[in-house]
């Protein structure tokens, strides 16, 4: 595994904020969704064992959040001024967590307060907010009032699976408390269960999310871009398989995936949608969710 030293800066982006991300490969089924590259990396240390970015460049040594959060909030102004959109998600949880760097460069509130307007326009144009931090990491939320145009999304996992690979994450409890607080002062509110890890329970986090009753989950199995294993420890993706052509994820088993996926749908289904993180149609069919509509974490 490689190791590299991180250190947080801040500096302007001189390029937009605003861009489409079309999800590959295309067998998957997956909405395509705006991202706001608002940073690029993570302040949570350690970074989640499994992270994707670790496999890019500027993941290995500098964590950047992006400074000039005016030119920021124009070209979302902008994006919200346009319809006829492919989607109308603007992801802020892609290439970052949505609510990690607020403390050294805050966004969210400005960024709702755009959205507030949009709400008010009777515009479709959504903000996703996507993070696995915790109470002090939503304080800002906390102190504004909720907008039907903004969802929050909590991606969460078992407190061993935590505990062992998300150390520098808020842990589950807390992202969870968080998720209620907010649910509660009326915000939109989402749970992502990814990476759901073989050998873990999830029966317990699964009845904490049935209580909290989001409007919809997403479940993800463990995976892995074909870089990424010489980024991580040692035995992590050891039951992955490789895609057959050599160019997707690797993954579970089909078989070993239907059955993680299995528990959750099951304790969910009659609760909210239910959508599958970068999973193929067949799956989907097979624990007869709706490929369809697409109800993902990302989707609008």
């Amino acid at each position: 595994m490689i190791k590299a030293k991180f250190r947080c800066v801040t500096r302007e982006r001189k390029t937009s904020f605003v861009e489409i991300f079309r999800t590959t490969p295309t067998n998957t089924v997956c909405p395509n969704f705006y991202v706001l590259s608002h940073a690029n990396g993570c302040t949570f240390q350690p970074h989640c064992e499994y992270c994707y970015l670790k496999s890019t460049f500027w993941h290995q040594n500098e964590q950047v959040a992006f400074s000039n959060v005016d030119k920021m909030v124009r070209d979302v102004r902008r994006w919200i001024a346009k319809d006829n959109l492919e989607s109308y998600i603007l992801n802020t949880g892609n290439l970052s967590d949505s609510l990690a760097f607020e403390g050294v460069r805050p966004m969210a509130p400005a960024l709702v307060e755009e959205f507030r307007v949009a709400e008010r326009l009777g515009k479709k144009h959504t903000l996703l907010l996507l993070t696995k931090g915790g109470v002090l990491h939503c304080k800002c939320l906390f102190k504004i009032e909720p907008c039907a145009n903004v969802v929050m999304s909590f991606s969460v996992n078992t407190p061993e699976a935590a505990a062992e690979y998300e150390r520098g994450a808020a842990k589950p409890d807390d992202r969870m408390e968080a998720a209620r607080r907010l649910k509660a002062q009326g915000w939109r509110m989402r749970i992502r269960l990814d990476p759901m890890i073989l050998g873990f329970d999830y029966s317990e986090l699964l009845r904490q999310v049935r209580e909290l009753a989001p409007e919809r989950v997403t479940l993800g199995g463990l995976r892995a871009e074909k870089n990424l294993a010489k980024f991580v420890r040692e035995g992590l993706f050891e039951g992955l398989v490789p895609d057959t052509d050599g160019k997707g994820m690797a993954r579970y088993p089909r078989t070993e995936r239907v059955a993680l996926y299995r528990q959750a749908v099951e304790a969910l289904r009659d609760i909210c949608p239910i959508g599958l993180c970068e999973e193929t149609r067949d799956i989907w069919e097979e624990l007869g969710l709706k490929p369809d509509d697409k109800p993902c974490n990302c989707g609008s």
